[in-house]
């Protein structure tokens, strides 16, 4: 079952909005400062919630507080692992050099491809779970800020520089 959504997200925040058919399916909204996430969807409400910097991991955390997958990243590939409790092992990354279309599957029957332009995109999925859905959203945007401060300190750097 072949299913195709659309996301948004504001120019200037993290907030995501993903709609089936014209509605809402499900929201992520991020932490300003933090690499945090709350996902409000109809099967419920989700906590994203990040731990680490040596080695990076996110927990997946529904209303009971109870674990429902780990995420951890590999910085240097920009590539992420998934664990859902279930046993179920995914795999996220980037598909071309613009950053622009990434994809969660296991390989071999889910899959979920992403594209994007500036603040919005395409969602293709052969599975109905929310989990995965914001879970590929949340890891682009986790390396996103990666990216955008990265960038900063470089001309943070460069500036410093040139004044001595």
């Amino acid at each position: 079952m072949e299913k195709m959504l659309n996301w948004r997200k504001g120019l200037f925040d993290s907030n995501y909005q993903v709609f089936e058919h014209g509605l809402l399916k499900f929201s992520l909204n991020f932490s300003s400062l933090k690499n945090t996430a709350v996902a409000t969807t109809q099967g419920g409400i989700y906590l994203l919630k990040s731990e680490g910097y040596s080695v990076p991991e996110t927990k997946i955390l529904n209303n009971k507080n109870e674990v429902l997958a780990v995420i951890r990243y590999d910085w240097f590939a920009f590539k992420a692992k998934v664990a859902v409790s279930t046993g179920e092992q995914f795999d996220w990354s980037f598909q071309n050099s613009w950053l622009s279309r990434w994809s969660i599957n296991n390989h071999q029957d889910k899959q979920v491809i992403f594209n994007s332009t500036t603040n919005s995109g395409l969602i293709h999925s052969n599975v109905d779970e929310d989990l995965l859905l914001f879970t590929g959203l949340f890891i682009r945007e986790y390396y996103s800020r990666i990216l955008y401060g990265l960038i900063l300190f470089v001309i943070f750097m460069s500036t410093v520089r040139s004044f001595f």
